[in-house]
């Protein structure tokens, strides 16, 4: 008897100490989207990097802080005006990819962030890395799109490497429009899984299909 209350213990502790932790995780990941979605600049958005790092390191097992941590880099790059800065950022968000993609590789999020980071690229230089980068953008967009087609940020990307593709080859914003338009009907439908769940890129896909229009 007395064996099985302390099992009974035992169990009720772990159990507790569990949702203890789960809740801690929520908190704290809760409180670093909030810093991201406010941040504006390169210095807030390193401040979200270390945040979403710190929780990276702590949760292993969690395929999201790697993710954040990977998009707060990509953010940085847009915002740096020095190339080989820029292209130190898209590393380390690389490299904060590569580890959410070892944790859930067949997540429709992490290659859509891929092709973003993709397109982040090209920015560094446009000439030099245009049909390159473009290219890989659209693949990942791609193999995004096959394991959910109901991803919105899947065509608001391919919507915008289109946009900005010239259209001698194919691009501009009458080829981009029928991407984006799908891309605000699947923002409306989408209801995120969790609220730690990516939500971004509804604001920059109306503002690319005003241009179109």
């Amino acid at each position: 008897m007395k064996k099985s209350i302390l099992f009974i213990v035992a169990a009720i502790l772990m159990t507790a100490n569990t949702f203890a932790q789960q809740g801690h995780y929520q908190a704290v990941m809760g409180k670093n989207l909030e810093a991201l979605r406010t941040a504006q600049t390169l210095e807030d958005y390193q401040l979200v990097a270390n945040g979403f790092e710190r929780m990276a390191a702590a949760e292993q097992q969690q395929w999201l802080p790697t993710y954040y941590a990977s998009f707060s880099y990509i953010n940085m790059s847009f915002r740096e005006k020095d190339d080989d800065k820029r292209d130190q950022y898209l590393d380390k968000a690389q490299q904060h990819l590569d580890k959410a993609l070892k944790l859930q590789p067949k997540e429709s999020e992490l290659y859509a962030l891929q092709g973003f980071l993709h397109m982040a690229r090209i920015q560094v230089s446009p000439m030099m890395r245009g049909m390159k980068y473009s290219g890989l953008a659209k693949e990942a967009l791609e193999k995004a799109k096959n394991l959910n087609p109901d991803n919105p940020r899947v065509y608001y990307l391919l919507g915008s490497n289109t946009f900005h593709t010239p259209s001698m080859f194919g691009g501009g914003s009458q080829a981009a429009k029928p991407l984006l338009e799908q891309a605000k009907l699947k923002f409306e439908k989408q209801r995120a899984a969790t609220a730690l769940a990516p939500s971004w890129g509804e604001p920059q896909t109306l503002a690319l299909l005003a241009k179109c229009n």
